[in-house]
């Protein structure tokens, strides 16, 4: 019972996070790409509704072999941008910018990261 409790715990936090780091990239997308009317609680509900159209989307794709998945990931990118339309209150081309820049600003930070990562990971046993 302690080991599904924690397992169930960890989960909700990783999903908290996810969704945390997420909205944040979308935020960042959206300020590059001028919007306005952004905030946080917003950001999230785009997140949420977009990744349930997404997942509607990818669902009704999946039987077609290599062409499903990437209209499914085209689609991503416009189903996210018809979410974000009315709650931030934006044109269309905005919100394909500021979801298209997410995604690439979540990438490069990442390759970042792993970069970072693998440097630090490298000068540890130099330094020994």
């Amino acid at each position: 019972m302690e080991i599904t409790f924690g397992i169930l715990l960890i989960i909700i936090l990783c999903v908290i996070i996810w969704l945390s780091a997420s909205a944040m990239f979308l935020l960042w997308g959206a300020s590059i790409a001028g919007i306005n009317n952004r905030s946080f609680g917003k950001a999230i509900a785009i997140v949420i509704l977009g990744g349930i159209a997404f997942a509607i989307l990818s669902v009704l794709l999946s039987p077609l072999p290599i062409i499903g998945q990437i209209f499914s990931a085209i689609g991503s990118f416009l189903v996210t941008a018809l979410v974000m339309m009315p709650i931030f209150s934006t044109t269309f081309g905005k919100a394909l910018g500021a979801t298209i820049l997410a995604w690439v600003l979540s990438i490069i930070v990442i390759v970042v990261m792993v970069f970072v990562l693998l440097a630090i990971g490298i000068a540890i046993p130099i330094a020994m």
